[in-house]
């Protein structure tokens, strides 16, 4: 099973699917299944040959009409790059098999059409686009605070513009920093050490999933004479760049750069780039890759082991759907341990990010799984999860809340206890009816949470964000609008949404 996608998009699967025609089954009507004393024999079968490319899925994963349209696409798949050696069973076979022991329907949390915000009051504020060229396709927001001035970055992944607002006073004023192709992720950074930020952008190189070299690493930098932003292309010629993120892995002063080259099918790897810049007004990298596989969508950066190296953690999508920690060895070396591994293939992992949730002093992952670009369909295991780190890997798995759709999930003491509560935003391309896409959890106890939704719309966020925007003392939210294909529904003037948190609620 293939998950196209990264916190970021590439759901847009559905824009270059619409129109082309679909691998076409056997007839599976007229197969029926082994009889009983050969089921457990073609069981095997099919897990081996599933388990060829990816972890084999249990039927009730997806609905019988999924199967039908999911199974013909792997054999398609399987057909660009076969194994002469493996037993191949017949599709119409295992479209039977897979079918016969699936649900109809799956079974979806309720939704509220008069949400309240419970304990904490949440004011929205629509921040308009500057133009109506595009669909707004914000792909990231990035809420940056480690040093004045404080700010909030965005990359729109549509119309290629990177930005950042800044809140003074408490209102948010955007500038536009450079148009580039296909920007999905930002951070701030002094990577040529001349004391000054610097934006570094990892560029998908194309709006929908393709495979291809168009992909790159770029870095903006300020010309003081000018007054201007200049762009330097740091990495190109890569498949899909959906993340990068820079840190002296090596020890040696300087800043060296980890790449989640996403790709697609035939691309994709995770990359290293150690810095070996001859001077800082000459910025040089040496590539090496350190993972050959697809679908690295997030990396997060910390010292897990606390030996004084810096280590990072990945996400990897499609059908991997693995949380791999790559801890650092020295020399530019890196041991790989899995953190987490989803049950299944069509997991539609979606987004982490590093928490201490317990308060033990160590960090644990906040984890969602909700896209949808596999199957096209809403499931019930879609969910915000804990990944809790008992100092061992593989983590402690713990479900918080099921949320359908839950895409990118964020975190902050919103009510002022002095616990971590959390926030989560839903994509699920569903026209059809009005769904809580926004959601923020109360921690009531260690490890227990009570969500409030905060909307009831048609709207897709692919991405959310705390921060004190208005320097109040408590967080507020930001929260990604995407409106990726042509609908009724659409609202192209809603680029994101500020949620200003007005703290608690007075009793009635």
């Amino acid at each position: 099973m293939r998950s196209d996608h990264f916190c970021l998009f590439l759901f847009l699967v559905t824009l270059t699917a619409c129109g082309k025609q679909e691998p076409q089954a056997e007839n599976p009507t007229a197969v029926a299944l082994p009889a009983d004393s050969h089921f457990q024999e073609f069981h095997a079968e099919i897990q081996n040959f599933c388990s060829h490319c990816h972890l084999c899925p249990a039927p009730g994963v997806l609905t019988k009409e999924a199967w039908r349209m999911q199974i013909p696409r792997e054999y398609a798949h399987f057909e660009q790059n076969p194994s002469p050696s493996l037993r191949v069973p017949p599709q119409s076979e295992v479209i039977q098999y897979f079918v016969s022991q699936a649900p109809e329907t799956h079974s979806l949390p309720k939704q509220y059409a008069h949400p309240a915000s419970g304990p904490v009051r949440f004011r929205k504020q629509m921040i308009r686009r500057t133009d109506s060229k595009s669909l707004p396709a914000t792909a990231h927001l990035n809420w940056v605070s480690d040093h004045s001035p404080e700010e909030l970055l965005l990359t729109d992944m549509g119309s290629g513009e990177v930005g950042r607002i800044r809140f003074d006073p408490g209102q948010p004023e955007y500038e536009l920093l450079a148009e580039l192709k296909h920007p999905a992720h930002i951070e701030r950074v002094d990577l040529n050490q001349d004391q000054q930020d610097d934006y570094l952008i990892a560029d998908l190189g194309s709006f929908g999933p393709e495979d291809h070299d168009r992909g790159t690493v770029s870095l903006l930098t300020f010309n003081s004479k000018t007054h201007t932003w200049q762009t330097q292309t740091l990495q190109d010629h890569l498949g899909r760049v959906a993340d990068v993120k820079a840190a002296d892995f090596d020890g040696d002063g300087d800043l060296d750069l980890i790449v989640a080259e996403f790709g697609w099918h035939k691309t994709g790897r995770l990359l290293y780039l150690e810095n070996v810049s001859p001077a800082k007004t000459e910025l040089k990298f040496e590539q090496r890759v350190l993972d050959k596989r697809h679908g690295a969508s997030h990396m997060l950066i910390t010292d897990w082991n606390q030996d004084g190296r810096l280590d990072f953690v990945t996400l990897f999508s499609q059908e991997h759907e693995i949380i791999v920690a790559f801890l650092n060895e020295g020399n530019n070396q890196f041991r790989k341990e899995t953190i987490y591994q989803a049950p299944d293939p069509a997991y539609g992992s979606s987004s982490i990010a590093l928490v201490d949730l317990d308060r033990d002093d160590d960090l644990d992952l906040l984890f969602t799984n909700g896209d949808t670009m596999d199957s096209f369909e809403l499931r019930s295991s879609h969910s915000l999860q804990w990944l809790e780190n008992k100092g061992e890997f593989p983590f402690t798995h713990h479900p918080i809340a099921p949320l359908t759709g839950a895409y990118c999930a964020t975190h902050g003491d919103f009510d002022g206890d002095g616990d971590i509560d959390l926030a989560a935003c839903t994509m699920t391309w569903d026209y059809n009816q009005p769904r809580n896409t926004i959601v923020w959890y109360e921690q009531l106890s260690p490890g227990q949470f009570r969500a409030y939704p905060l909307d009831y719309s048609m709207g897709q966020h692919p991405v959310i964000t705390a921060g004190d925007f208005d320097g109040d003392g408590d967080p507020d939210l930001a929260v990604g609008n995407f409106e990726g294909r042509e609908t009724d529904q659409r609202n192209k003037k809603e680029w994101f949404s500020i949620w200003w948190n007005e703290g608690l609620q007075k009793p009635e």
